[in-house]
């Protein structure tokens, strides 16, 4: 039965038994870097493995963070986590899948960046129901050495409700423009947004909550100062039931008022024409990819009218930008984008599923926000479904084919090898983990397998960004087994994010 105590721990003295825990050394001074755990001045990276076995409990899930350095990141210098570790305000069981999904911020305002973890499978002591939980990781000189608080559902203490999964999706943003963030979270049917966490304590409810009707199933969930307000917007995507046979996407733009969320829809991206309402979107990011100041909305888009062949459908898929302004996302511009725009490498087939997973962030260092597209259904050669990351710049003018990249195992310089099924590009994540102003992009291949017999170990990537793109200098990769983990077909580090 899950333990809820909601005392903050001193330190995490140790992981649960096989999980490694190697603290990153002091810090010298708080800084207010994104992603750095523990002020050193570098942003630190999160793999997440929700499917983990934890001291012989399957699905329960872990998080482990490398600390990142001038030379980028390391399991030596890193530390897993997990319900079991000491500090940790819940206890391991199946099916919790912690980990399931992520964010940061500095939600304390204490210049140490702070880690949320979603459990969506979490059960309360009453059912055996997946009602979820948000468990806050906090920051600190040592990294994320602090303790943890848990967040609960805040209808969870009722036997009479039926909303579950929370924390299936979280960010982290600045909503009603205080300058300290707030978490938003996303459960099976609902939106909850919550005011500053001061204290280090849990909240005992969310300020604002919205729900969607039963004909929306939300997705994802996304969040940026779109419109150059001095505080950030979130957008809600899935699919809504139009009628008896057709499903369209729901695209909602969520505003912190006076006295409620406010609200407003999108057009979907393929409304009017053919094949209207049959692009779901499967992915979302945000980041200022013309440098105007306003933040833009990118999401992927895989059609409903694929057929289904394995892990990934039959579709090529595609991308769909709708640029930041005063007026709103899109009200001025948007772009589509996908193998066939000119200079992107490749060409759209069947089974690509590019724009699977997405990451907006400036890999160059020009100031302008590039995108990182999984193609994780991708053929190199013979070998089917190995899969592949493509970089599209971003530039004055938006985002841009010209200078694309495509990467992918068979690429030199890049570790591994190019096998099907690795799914190499499941999921992307762009983090300075050097701290040199190119941002490097890691890549997860839920596919890979580590261990003889199995087919979903799981591993990571990570590239080195440039000021002409991506480089295979410095790569890096690892499992598991890096980190004393010899569990198989976890899909090890498959969570890069939200």
């Amino acid at each position: 039965m899950r333990v809820r105590t909601l005392a903050i721990a001193a330190a995490l003295a140790a992981a649960s038994a096989g999980l490694s825990v190697t603290l990153a050394p002091t810090a010298s001074a708080v800084t207010t870097t994104a992603d750095d755990f523990n002020g050193d001045g570098v942003a630190d990276l999160v793999v997440a493995t929700p499917g983990a076995t934890v001291d012989g409990i399957t699905d329960a899930g872990s998080v482990t963070v490398l600390y990142g350095s001038a030379d980028g990141v390391s399991p030596t210098r890193s530390a897993t986590v997990t319900q079991n570790s000491s500090g940790i305000p819940s206890t391991a069981e199946y099916g919790d899948r912690f980990g399931s999904t992520y964010a940061t911020g500095d939600l304390d305002a204490d210049g140490y960046t702070d880690l949320l973890v979603g459990a969506p499978g979490e059960h309360m002591d009453f059912s055996s129901d997946s009602f979820g939980s948000l468990t806050v990781l906090w920051g600190g000189a040592n990294g994320l050495a602090n303790g943890g608080t848990e967040m609960d559902s805040p209808i969870a203490g009722s036997v009479w409700e039926s909303e579950k999964d929370f924390a299936k999706k979280v960010v982290v943003a600045d909503l009603d423009g205080d300058g300290t963030v707030q978490p938003a979270v996303l459960s099976r049917n609902k939106l909850w947004v919550y005011d500053d966490l001061t204290g280090r304590t849990a909240p005992t409810g969310a300020k604002y909550s919205h729900w969607f009707s039963g004909y929306v199933e939300p997705q994802t969930l996304s969040a940026g100062d779109f419109t150059g307000a001095g505080r950030a917007q979130l957008v809600v995507t899935g699919s809504q039931s139009c009628d008896d046979t057709t499903d369209c996407q729901h695209t909602g733009v969520y505003t912190w008022g006076a006295e409620r969320l406010d609200w407003a829809s999108l057009a979907d991206p393929s409304a009017g024409a053919s094949g209207e309402n049959e692009a779901p979107t499967v992915a979302a990011a945000a980041g200022d990819i013309d440098h105007d100041g306003y933040t833009d909305l990118v999401t992927g888009h895989i059609p409903y009218s694929a057929a289904t062949t394995g892990e990934y459908s039959d579709a090529a898929g595609f991308l769909y930008v709708r640029y930041g302004s005063a007026e709103g996302l899109g009200a001025h511009r948007t772009a589509t984008l996908d193998q066939d725009t000119s200079g992107v490498p490749g060409v759209s087939e069947p089974g690509d599923n590019f724009g699977a997973s997405l990451a907006v962030g400036d890999v160059t260092g020009d100031g302008y926000a590039d995108v990182v597209s999984g193609v994780p259904g991708e053929a190199v050669g013979d070998v089917t479904q190995t899969g592949s990351v493509a970089l599209l710049k971003g530039t004055a003018t938006g985002l841009t084919g010209t200078g694309a990249q495509t990467w992918h195992q068979a690429t030199s310089g890049v570790p591994g090898a190019a096998e099907a099924s690795d799914w190499f590009g499941s999921a992307v994540r762009i983090t300075d983990v050097d701290g040199n102003g190119t941002a490097d992009v890691t890549i997860a291949g839920k596919g890979e397998d580590v261990f003889s017999g199995s087919t979903h170990d799981g591993a990571d990537w990570v590239l080195r960004g440039s000021a002409t793109g991506l480089t295979a200098s410095g790569a890096t990769s690892f499992s598991e087994k890096a980190f004393g983990i010899t569990y198989p077909d976890v899909e090890f580090g498959s969570v890069l994010g939200g």
